[in-house]
């Protein structure tokens, strides 16, 4: 029985895929038959579910596919300039959840492909790496109360949120690429314990982190970063976020994972007339030892907007961002396509002082952000030591999940 699910699962993913590209089946409530209830309903729902059961009370599958196309036309430094076309397989992933011993939840999530044919190498399907592997619980039920009552512990290899559209999952970000402010501070997956709680209108979470690069769970201690986020909501829908990262091994051989010294991310949200509203601000420091003209501290600026054009079906998104530093080489342009060596313009490798970009994308819901299909135009400028680049990007992805 549970082999036959989890090939349902996979068979049902690809089948959700292909039937968005043919265009088949668009209605969003998920009633009839659609093919829209197998990714929000049957494989979403619980594999098995016993809330009597001594062991594991319930195991569900989770998925995601992800794939994008760009073209990309660069003006390069000293007039070296050039254009390329990229077709990506960005996330395929695969995980589980288990609800186990009654106060337990363990998700494992792990990386199903590395596609390096953006920078052109090979396009590798299999296991890659763990995503996410994590063990939370609640501290106040397991312990007795107390203190710690809502205090929710997760241990293991997080994703950790800096920036909000860092919190914001690559399931549901309303833009192909999160901008290149959010990546800035977006560190690579970290093992470690974090505790949240949530009181009133405010909810808080601490965290530590080994700074030890690597694909599976880290074991080395050596190096910490330090990790603190609160979300505010101020009652009338608004909301504030602020997410401080302090990396304590800056400038030691522990600093495995490249961390910048410290980072302070702060997000404020709305909603006026309509549109969602996004205002995000990031400053930090590169630190100085051993960097050379990518030290130094650094600042980014976020502006998004975003609005139904036909409820629950097409959405609108303007995003404007920008970024400095006060070394030569203080900030890098996002990965995805500027920077790439696959194109033979000069950018610096994405490295300058100044960079900026304006976003402007429509997102076609077939299935709720279950799947759905985004488009986007991106123009960007980068300031480097040896002068300017400026790059177009034209955008098409195609996003699932189940």
């Amino acid at each position: 029985m549970m082999r036959k699910r989890i090939a349902t699962t996979v068979v049902g993913l690809a089948a959700a895929g292909g039937a968005v590209l043919a265009g088949e089946g668009t209605s969003l409530d998920g009633g009839g038959g659609d093919w829209c209830r197998l990714l929000t309903d049957d494989l979403g729902a619980p594999l098995y579910s016993n809330d009597d059961a001594m062991l594991i009370q319930a195991m569900k599958f989770f998925g995601r596919a992800q794939v994008q196309f760009a073209s990309v036309d660069v003006d390069g430094i000293g007039g070296v300039d050039d254009s390329e076309t990229f077709d990506e397989v960005r996330r395929l992933r695969l995980g589980t959840q288990l609800q186990v011993l009654q106060h337990f939840k363990v998700k494992v999530n792990a990386n199903l492909v590395s596609d390096g044919k953006p920078n052109g190498g090979s396009r590798d399907y299999g296991y890659q790496s763990l995503d996410v592997a994590l063990v939370s619980f609640d501290a106040g039920a397991l312990l007795g109360g107390g203190a710690l009552d809502g205090v929710n512990v997760s241990v293991g290899r997080h994703k950790v949120g800096m920036s909000y559209e860092v919190h914001t999952s690559s399931k549901k970000i309303k833009t192909v690429e999160r901008s290149a402010v959010a990546n800035k501070v977006y560190p690579a997956r970290l093992t470690g314990i974090t505790a949240k709680k949530a009181m009133g209108n405010f909810s808080g979470t601490i965290g530590a982190f080994s700074t030890e690069s690597t694909p599976e769970l880290a074991s080395d201690t050596g190096g910490l970063a330090l990790y603190a986020s609160g979300a505010l909501d101020l009652g009338n829908g608004d909301k504030l976020i602020a997410d401080f990262l302090h990396n304590d091994a800056y400038g030691t051989a522990d600093n495995e994972v490249g961390l910048y010294d410290w980072a302070l991310a702060l997000a404020y949200l709305t909603e006026r007339n309509g549109w969602d509203l996004l205002l995000q601000g990031t400053i930090g420091d590169n630190g100085d030892d051993g960097q050379g003209q990518r030290g130094g501290d650094f600042w980014g600026f976020v502006a998004m907007a975003s609005r139904d054009l036909i409820a629950d079906k097409l959405e609108a998104v303007v995003r404007y961002s920008a970024q400095g530093s006060d070394e030569a080489e203080g900030i890098r342009s996002n990965s995805r396509y500027f920077r790439r060596s696959k194109h033979t313009a000069n950018v610096n490798s994405g490295r300058g002082d100044a960079h900026q970009s304006i976003y402007a994308g429509l997102n076609y819901f077939v299935c709720g952000h279950n799947a759905k299909i985004m488009t986007g135009v991106e123009w960007e400028s980068l300031e480097a030591p040896a002068g300017d680049a400026d790059a177009l990007t034209l955008w098409l992805a195609f996003r699932t999940y189940f």
